[in-house]
Protein backbone atom coordinates (compact mmCIF):
# COMPACT_ATOMS: atom_id res chain seq x y z
CA UNK A 1 0.00 0.00 0.00
CA UNK A 2 2.85 2.42 0.88
CA UNK A 3 4.53 1.70 -2.44
CA UNK A 4 1.28 2.52 -4.28
CA UNK A 5 0.93 5.84 -2.45
CA UNK A 6 4.53 6.78 -3.28
CA UNK A 7 3.94 5.88 -6.94
CA UNK A 8 0.81 8.08 -7.06
CA UNK A 9 2.70 10.99 -5.55
CA UNK A 10 5.39 10.66 -8.20
CA UNK A 11 2.76 10.66 -10.94
CA UNK A 12 0.98 13.80 -9.70
CA UNK A 13 1.36 16.80 -12.04
CA UNK A 14 4.01 19.29 -11.05
CA UNK A 15 1.40 21.93 -10.31
CA UNK A 16 0.06 20.02 -7.32
CA UNK A 17 3.46 20.12 -5.70
CA UNK A 18 3.83 23.90 -5.61
CA UNK A 19 4.12 24.15 -1.84
CA UNK A 20 6.96 23.23 0.45
CA UNK A 21 6.90 19.63 -0.85
CA UNK A 22 8.30 21.08 -4.05
CA UNK A 23 11.25 23.33 -4.73
CA UNK A 24 12.15 25.18 -7.90
CA UNK A 25 14.72 27.73 -9.00
CA UNK A 26 15.13 30.59 -11.44
CA UNK A 27 17.82 33.16 -12.19
CA UNK A 28 18.15 36.90 -11.62
CA UNK A 29 19.92 39.19 -14.09
CA UNK A 30 21.23 42.54 -12.88
CA UNK A 31 19.72 45.29 -15.02
CA UNK A 32 22.67 47.68 -14.61
CA UNK A 33 25.92 46.84 -12.87
CA UNK A 34 27.33 49.52 -10.61
CA UNK A 35 30.46 50.80 -12.32
CA UNK A 36 32.97 53.58 -11.71
CA UNK A 37 31.37 56.98 -12.31
CA UNK A 38 27.79 55.64 -12.13
CA UNK A 39 27.12 56.21 -8.43
CA UNK A 40 25.22 59.50 -8.85
CA UNK A 41 22.88 57.87 -11.36
CA UNK A 42 22.26 54.94 -9.03
CA UNK A 43 21.52 57.29 -6.11
CA UNK A 44 18.99 59.16 -8.26
CA UNK A 45 17.21 55.89 -9.06
CA UNK A 46 17.26 54.94 -5.40
CA UNK A 47 15.66 58.27 -4.39
CA UNK A 48 12.37 57.22 -5.96
CA UNK A 49 12.58 53.87 -4.22
CA UNK A 50 13.11 55.51 -0.83
CA UNK A 51 10.10 57.76 -1.44
CA UNK A 52 7.98 54.70 -2.14
CA UNK A 53 9.09 52.73 0.90
CA UNK A 54 8.93 55.76 3.19
CA UNK A 55 5.42 56.65 2.04
CA UNK A 56 4.28 53.14 2.84
CA UNK A 57 5.99 53.22 6.23
CA UNK A 58 4.44 56.55 7.16
CA UNK A 59 0.81 55.96 6.17
CA UNK A 60 -1.72 53.46 7.41
CA UNK A 61 -3.70 51.03 5.29
CA UNK A 62 -4.35 51.87 1.67
CA UNK A 63 -3.08 55.44 1.81
CA UNK A 64 0.46 54.23 1.22
CA UNK A 65 -0.29 51.87 -1.64
CA UNK A 66 -2.55 54.37 -3.41
CA UNK A 67 -0.04 57.20 -3.67
CA UNK A 68 1.25 58.06 -7.13
CA UNK A 69 4.79 58.17 -5.75
CA UNK A 70 4.52 54.51 -4.79
CA UNK A 71 4.03 53.18 -8.27
CA UNK A 72 6.45 55.65 -9.79
CA UNK A 73 9.08 54.36 -7.40
CA UNK A 74 8.46 50.75 -8.31
CA UNK A 75 8.97 51.54 -11.97
CA UNK A 76 11.80 54.04 -11.89
CA UNK A 77 13.85 51.98 -9.46
CA UNK A 78 14.00 49.07 -11.90
CA UNK A 79 17.48 49.97 -13.19
CA UNK A 80 19.01 49.24 -9.80
CA UNK A 81 17.36 45.86 -9.47
CA UNK A 82 17.17 42.42 -11.07
CA UNK A 83 15.09 40.88 -13.82
CA UNK A 84 13.67 37.37 -13.65
CA UNK A 85 12.28 35.56 -16.68
CA UNK A 86 8.72 34.26 -16.34
CA UNK A 87 6.61 32.57 -19.00
CA UNK A 88 2.88 33.25 -19.21
CA UNK A 89 0.13 31.47 -21.11
CA UNK A 90 -0.39 28.31 -23.16
CA UNK A 91 1.66 28.24 -25.33
CA UNK A 92 4.00 30.24 -23.05
CA UNK A 93 5.42 33.68 -23.84
CA UNK A 94 8.56 34.64 -21.90
CA UNK A 95 8.99 38.08 -20.31
CA UNK A 96 11.87 39.62 -18.33
CA UNK A 97 10.15 41.18 -15.30
CA UNK A 98 11.55 43.05 -12.32
CA UNK A 99 11.85 40.76 -9.27
CA UNK A 100 10.71 43.12 -6.53
CA UNK A 101 10.59 42.33 -2.80
CA UNK A 102 8.91 45.71 -2.23
CA UNK A 103 5.68 45.15 -4.18
CA UNK A 104 2.99 42.52 -4.66
CA UNK A 105 1.27 42.68 -8.05
CA UNK A 106 2.48 40.43 -10.87
CA UNK A 107 1.92 42.15 -14.23
CA UNK A 108 3.04 41.96 -17.84
CA UNK A 109 2.21 43.62 -21.16
CA UNK A 110 -0.84 42.32 -23.03
CA UNK A 111 -2.26 42.81 -26.53
CA UNK A 112 -3.95 44.84 -27.79
CA UNK A 113 -1.40 47.18 -26.27
CA UNK A 114 -2.03 50.84 -27.02
CA UNK A 115 1.18 51.96 -25.34
CA UNK A 116 3.84 49.40 -24.47
CA UNK A 117 7.59 49.16 -24.13
CA UNK A 118 9.15 47.47 -27.22
CA UNK A 119 10.71 44.12 -26.37
CA UNK A 120 12.03 41.05 -28.26
CA UNK A 121 8.96 39.00 -27.29
CA UNK A 122 5.66 40.51 -28.35
CA UNK A 123 3.03 41.20 -25.67
CA UNK A 124 0.91 38.34 -24.40
CA UNK A 125 -1.93 37.51 -26.81
CA UNK A 126 -4.86 36.55 -24.52
CA UNK A 127 -6.88 35.15 -27.40
CA UNK A 128 -4.05 32.80 -28.34
CA UNK A 129 -3.75 31.22 -24.89
CA UNK A 130 -5.97 28.30 -23.95
CA UNK A 131 -5.53 28.97 -20.23
CA UNK A 132 -6.33 32.70 -20.08
CA UNK A 133 -9.33 33.87 -18.06
CA UNK A 134 -10.42 37.38 -17.03
CA UNK A 135 -11.26 37.94 -13.38
CA UNK A 136 -14.60 39.46 -12.34
CA UNK A 137 -14.86 42.20 -9.74
CA UNK A 138 -16.33 39.66 -7.33
CA UNK A 139 -12.98 37.85 -7.28
CA UNK A 140 -11.05 38.02 -4.03
CA UNK A 141 -7.95 38.92 -6.06
CA UNK A 142 -9.74 42.03 -7.34
CA UNK A 143 -10.58 43.01 -3.77
CA UNK A 144 -6.88 42.81 -2.88
CA UNK A 145 -6.20 45.82 -5.14
CA UNK A 146 -6.39 49.28 -3.51
CA UNK A 147 -9.91 50.72 -3.77
CA UNK A 148 -8.85 53.84 -5.65
CA UNK A 149 -6.91 51.82 -8.23
CA UNK A 150 -9.62 49.38 -9.32
CA UNK A 151 -12.93 49.62 -11.11
CA UNK A 152 -15.49 47.41 -12.83
CA UNK A 153 -16.64 47.48 -16.44
CA UNK A 154 -17.58 45.04 -19.18
CA UNK A 155 -13.97 43.79 -19.17
CA UNK A 156 -14.14 42.77 -15.52
CA UNK A 157 -11.75 43.92 -12.79
CA UNK A 158 -9.71 46.78 -14.27
CA UNK A 159 -6.95 48.82 -12.68
CA UNK A 160 -5.24 52.13 -13.36
CA UNK A 161 -1.98 53.12 -11.65
CA UNK A 162 -0.74 56.69 -12.22
CA UNK A 163 2.97 57.43 -11.82
CA UNK A 164 4.78 60.66 -12.57
CA UNK A 165 3.96 61.73 -16.11
CA UNK A 166 2.66 58.33 -17.17
CA UNK A 167 0.70 55.32 -16.02
CA UNK A 168 0.06 51.64 -16.50
CA UNK A 169 -3.42 50.23 -16.87
CA UNK A 170 -5.12 46.95 -17.65
CA UNK A 171 -7.25 44.25 -16.09
CA UNK A 172 -6.81 41.30 -13.78
CA UNK A 173 -6.79 37.80 -15.22
CA UNK A 174 -5.55 34.33 -14.38
CA UNK A 175 -3.04 32.37 -16.41
CA UNK A 176 -0.57 29.53 -16.33
CA UNK A 177 2.77 30.85 -15.12
CA UNK A 178 6.17 29.21 -15.51
CA UNK A 179 9.06 30.12 -13.23
CA UNK A 180 12.28 28.27 -13.96
CA UNK A 181 11.21 24.79 -14.98
CA UNK A 182 8.02 24.76 -12.87
CA UNK A 183 4.50 25.55 -14.02
CA UNK A 184 1.55 26.87 -12.00
CA UNK A 185 -2.07 27.28 -13.05
CA UNK A 186 -4.63 30.00 -12.29
CA UNK A 187 -2.14 32.64 -11.14
CA UNK A 188 -3.71 36.12 -10.89
CA UNK A 189 -1.79 38.84 -12.73
CA UNK A 190 -2.26 42.25 -14.27
CA UNK A 191 -2.76 42.15 -18.02
CA UNK A 192 -1.32 45.58 -18.88
CA UNK A 193 -2.71 47.07 -22.08
CA UNK A 194 -1.19 50.52 -21.48
CA UNK A 195 2.33 50.92 -20.16
CA UNK A 196 3.87 54.37 -19.83
CA UNK A 197 7.17 53.12 -18.44
CA UNK A 198 10.47 52.41 -20.22
CA UNK A 199 12.94 49.55 -20.12
CA UNK A 200 10.71 46.91 -18.56
CA UNK A 201 7.84 44.66 -19.55
CA UNK A 202 6.45 43.96 -16.08
CA UNK A 203 7.00 43.21 -12.42
CA UNK A 204 6.96 40.02 -10.35
CA UNK A 205 6.03 41.16 -6.85
CA UNK A 206 7.82 39.15 -4.14
CA UNK A 207 6.28 41.03 -1.21
CA UNK A 208 4.19 39.65 1.63
CA UNK A 209 0.74 40.61 0.27
CA UNK A 210 -1.84 38.13 -1.14
CA UNK A 211 -1.27 39.14 -4.78
CA UNK A 212 2.48 38.46 -4.71
CA UNK A 213 4.19 35.60 -6.51
CA UNK A 214 5.30 33.87 -3.32
CA UNK A 215 1.87 34.19 -1.70
CA UNK A 216 -0.04 32.87 -4.70
CA UNK A 217 2.31 29.95 -5.23
CA UNK A 218 2.17 29.14 -1.52
CA UNK A 219 5.87 28.32 -1.36
CA UNK A 220 6.31 29.59 2.19
CA UNK A 221 9.89 30.71 1.64
CA UNK A 222 12.36 31.85 -0.99
CA UNK A 223 16.04 32.74 -1.11
CA UNK A 224 18.51 34.41 -3.43
CA UNK A 225 22.25 34.94 -3.67
CA UNK A 226 23.40 38.05 -5.55
CA UNK A 227 26.72 37.80 -7.33
CA UNK A 228 29.04 40.79 -6.96
CA UNK A 229 29.17 43.41 -9.67
CA UNK A 230 32.25 42.65 -11.71
CA UNK A 231 32.35 39.02 -10.51
CA UNK A 232 35.12 37.40 -12.56
CA UNK A 233 32.94 34.35 -13.08
CA UNK A 234 30.12 36.39 -14.60
CA UNK A 235 26.67 34.90 -14.96
CA UNK A 236 23.29 35.32 -13.33
CA UNK A 237 22.30 35.05 -9.68
CA UNK A 238 20.15 32.18 -8.37
CA UNK A 239 16.73 32.59 -6.75
CA UNK A 240 15.18 29.52 -5.11
CA UNK A 241 11.66 28.78 -3.91
CA UNK A 242 10.03 26.27 -1.58
CA UNK A 243 12.05 23.32 -0.36
CA UNK A 244 15.14 24.41 -2.35
CA UNK A 245 15.29 27.65 -0.36
CA UNK A 246 17.43 26.60 2.58
CA UNK A 247 20.74 27.43 4.22
CA UNK A 248 23.06 24.62 5.27
CA UNK A 249 26.05 26.77 6.24
CA UNK A 250 27.23 26.51 9.84
CA UNK A 251 27.52 30.32 9.99
CA UNK A 252 23.83 31.02 9.40
CA UNK A 253 22.45 34.05 11.24
CA UNK A 254 18.70 34.60 11.75
CA UNK A 255 16.48 37.47 12.84
CA UNK A 256 12.68 37.71 12.97
CA UNK A 257 10.67 39.87 10.60
CA UNK A 258 8.80 42.65 12.36
CA UNK A 259 5.50 44.26 11.41
CA UNK A 260 5.09 47.96 10.81
CA UNK A 261 2.08 48.83 12.97
CA UNK A 262 1.00 51.54 10.53
CA UNK A 263 0.91 49.70 7.19
CA UNK A 264 0.04 46.49 5.42
CA UNK A 265 2.51 43.60 5.63
CA UNK A 266 4.15 44.06 2.22
CA UNK A 267 7.76 44.91 3.08
CA UNK A 268 10.38 42.81 4.83
CA UNK A 269 11.12 44.77 8.01
CA UNK A 270 13.82 43.69 10.46
CA UNK A 271 14.91 45.11 13.80
CA UNK A 272 18.38 46.70 13.39
CA UNK A 273 19.54 46.96 17.00
CA UNK A 274 23.20 47.95 16.74
CA UNK A 275 26.16 48.88 14.56
CA UNK A 276 29.88 48.43 15.16
CA UNK A 277 32.49 50.42 13.22
CA UNK A 278 36.00 49.14 13.80
CA UNK A 279 36.15 48.42 17.52
CA UNK A 280 33.48 51.00 18.39
CA UNK A 281 29.94 49.99 19.30
CA UNK A 282 27.76 52.94 18.34
CA UNK A 283 25.19 54.24 20.88
CA UNK A 284 22.20 52.93 18.92
CA UNK A 285 18.85 52.90 20.76
CA UNK A 286 15.51 51.28 19.94
CA UNK A 287 14.32 54.49 18.31
CA UNK A 288 17.36 54.99 16.05
CA UNK A 289 16.24 52.59 13.33
CA UNK A 290 12.83 51.60 14.72
CA UNK A 291 9.31 52.69 13.82
CA UNK A 292 8.29 56.26 14.59
CA UNK A 293 5.16 58.35 14.12
CA UNK A 294 6.57 59.55 10.81
CA UNK A 295 7.40 56.05 9.55
CA UNK A 296 10.85 54.64 10.08
CA UNK A 297 11.78 51.00 10.41
CA UNK A 298 14.44 49.02 8.54
CA UNK A 299 13.63 47.23 5.26
CA UNK A 300 15.64 44.55 3.43
CA UNK A 301 15.10 45.46 -0.21
CA UNK A 302 16.25 43.87 -3.47
CA UNK A 303 15.40 46.94 -5.56
CA UNK A 304 17.58 49.55 -3.83
CA UNK A 305 21.26 49.69 -4.73
CA UNK A 306 22.75 51.34 -1.62
CA UNK A 307 22.13 51.06 2.09
CA UNK A 308 20.37 54.04 3.66
CA UNK A 309 20.27 54.78 7.39
CA UNK A 310 17.98 57.09 9.36
CA UNK A 311 19.67 60.45 9.81
CA UNK A 312 20.76 60.12 13.46
CA UNK A 313 22.11 56.62 12.94
CA UNK A 314 23.99 57.64 9.80
CA UNK A 315 25.60 60.56 11.66
CA UNK A 316 27.06 58.08 14.18
CA UNK A 317 28.38 55.85 11.40
CA UNK A 318 29.94 58.75 9.49
CA UNK A 319 31.66 60.15 12.56
CA UNK A 320 33.05 56.74 13.48
CA UNK A 321 34.57 56.30 10.02
CA UNK A 322 36.00 59.82 10.07
CA UNK A 323 37.65 59.35 13.45
CA UNK A 324 39.07 55.94 12.58
CA UNK A 325 40.39 57.06 9.15
CA UNK A 326 41.89 60.33 10.40
CA UNK A 327 45.18 59.49 8.67
CA UNK A 328 43.44 59.98 5.32
CA UNK A 329 42.11 63.23 3.87
CA UNK A 330 38.33 63.30 3.88
CA UNK A 331 36.61 64.62 0.75
CA UNK A 332 33.04 65.64 0.04
CA UNK A 333 31.51 62.72 -1.82
CA UNK A 334 28.53 64.65 -3.24
CA UNK A 335 30.18 65.13 -6.64
CA UNK A 336 30.14 61.34 -6.93
CA UNK A 337 26.54 61.16 -5.70
CA UNK A 338 27.68 59.89 -2.30
CA UNK A 339 28.48 61.57 1.03
CA UNK A 340 31.78 60.65 2.67
CA UNK A 341 34.92 60.03 0.63
CA UNK A 342 38.65 59.76 1.30
CA UNK A 343 41.72 60.48 -0.80
CA UNK A 344 43.94 57.47 -1.40
CA UNK A 345 47.63 57.50 -2.17
CA UNK A 346 47.77 56.02 -5.65
CA UNK A 347 51.46 55.33 -5.16
CA UNK A 348 50.57 52.91 -2.41
CA UNK A 349 48.71 50.77 -4.90
CA UNK A 350 45.28 52.24 -4.23
CA UNK A 351 44.73 50.05 -1.20
CA UNK A 352 43.07 51.44 1.89
CA UNK A 353 42.30 49.59 5.10
CA UNK A 354 38.75 50.56 6.04
CA UNK A 355 37.28 49.93 9.49
CA UNK A 356 35.17 46.84 9.89
CA UNK A 357 31.37 47.32 9.71
CA UNK A 358 29.04 44.97 11.60
CA UNK A 359 25.23 45.20 11.67
CA UNK A 360 23.44 43.61 14.62
CA UNK A 361 19.83 42.50 14.62
CA UNK A 362 17.21 41.29 17.07
CA UNK A 363 17.70 37.66 18.07
CA UNK A 364 21.49 37.99 18.16
CA UNK A 365 22.14 37.92 14.39
CA UNK A 366 25.27 39.76 13.23
CA UNK A 367 26.31 40.63 9.69
CA UNK A 368 30.03 41.29 9.28
CA UNK A 369 29.77 43.22 6.02
CA UNK A 370 32.53 42.68 3.42
CA UNK A 371 34.30 46.00 2.77
CA UNK A 372 33.17 46.09 -0.87
CA UNK A 373 29.60 46.15 0.44
CA UNK A 374 30.09 49.56 2.05
CA UNK A 375 33.20 51.18 0.52
CA UNK A 376 33.85 51.59 -3.20
CA UNK A 377 36.38 53.26 -5.53
CA UNK A 378 34.87 56.29 -7.27
CA UNK A 379 37.84 57.90 -9.00
CA UNK A 380 41.03 56.66 -10.68
CA UNK A 381 44.06 58.37 -12.16
CA UNK A 382 45.29 58.14 -15.75
CA UNK A 383 46.93 54.81 -14.96
CA UNK A 384 43.74 53.33 -13.55
CA UNK A 385 44.86 53.55 -9.91
CA UNK A 386 42.19 54.36 -7.33
CA UNK A 387 42.56 57.91 -5.94
CA UNK A 388 39.21 58.38 -4.15
CA UNK A 389 36.98 55.85 -2.40
CA UNK A 390 33.61 56.55 -0.79
CA UNK A 391 31.34 55.10 1.83
CA UNK A 392 28.34 53.57 0.01
CA UNK A 393 26.07 54.01 3.00
CA UNK A 394 23.93 57.15 2.81
CA UNK A 395 21.59 59.12 5.08
CA UNK A 396 17.85 59.34 4.66
CA UNK A 397 16.03 62.61 5.33
CA UNK A 398 13.51 63.73 7.93
CA UNK A 399 10.60 63.30 5.53
CA UNK A 400 11.89 59.94 4.23
CA UNK A 401 12.99 58.22 7.46
CA UNK A 402 12.89 54.53 6.50
CA UNK A 403 16.27 52.72 6.64
CA UNK A 404 17.04 50.34 3.77
CA UNK A 405 19.56 47.52 3.40
CA UNK A 406 20.18 47.57 -0.35
CA UNK A 407 21.42 44.98 -2.80
CA UNK A 408 25.06 46.16 -2.86
CA UNK A 409 25.36 45.18 0.79
CA UNK A 410 23.52 41.91 0.06
CA UNK A 411 25.97 40.67 -2.57
CA UNK A 412 27.85 37.40 -1.93
CA UNK A 413 25.28 36.64 0.75
CA UNK A 414 22.65 33.90 0.62
CA UNK A 415 19.45 35.39 2.06
CA UNK A 416 16.49 33.23 3.05
CA UNK A 417 13.06 34.84 3.43
CA UNK A 418 11.07 32.38 5.53
CA UNK A 419 7.51 33.71 5.39
CA UNK A 420 6.05 30.72 7.22
CA UNK A 421 8.57 30.97 10.05
CA UNK A 422 8.66 34.78 10.05
CA UNK A 423 12.47 34.87 9.85
CA UNK A 424 15.21 36.31 7.69
CA UNK A 425 18.34 34.13 7.63
CA UNK A 426 21.64 34.77 5.88
CA UNK A 427 25.13 33.38 5.42
CA UNK A 428 28.15 34.35 3.30
CA UNK A 429 28.22 32.29 0.09
CA UNK A 430 29.86 31.75 -3.25
CA UNK A 431 26.73 32.50 -5.26
CA UNK A 432 27.98 30.57 -8.29
CA UNK A 433 27.75 27.39 -6.19
CA UNK A 434 24.27 27.97 -4.70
Amino acid sequence: MLALILLLLLLLPQITLAGDLHGFRATLSRIHQLSLGKHAEAVRRDSHRIAFLSAAAAAAGEAATNSSVSFKAQLESRAGGYNMNVSIGTPPVTFPVLADTGSNLIWAQCAPCTKCFPQPARPLQPGSSSTFSKLPCSSSFCEFLPNSSRACNATGCVYYYPYGSGYTAGYLATETLEVGESSFSDVAFGCSTENGMDNSSGIAGLGRGPLSLVSQLGVGRFSYCLRSDGDAGGGDSPILFGSLAKLADANVQSTPFVKNPESRPTFYYVNLTGITVGATDLPVTASTFGFTQSGGGTVVDSGSTYTYLAKDGYAMVKQAFLSQMANLTAVNGTRFGLNLGVNIDAGAGGDVLVPRLVLRFAGGAEYDVPSKGYFAPVEVDSQGRVTVACLTVLPTTDNLPVSIIGNLMQMDLHLLYDLDGGMLSFAPANCSEV
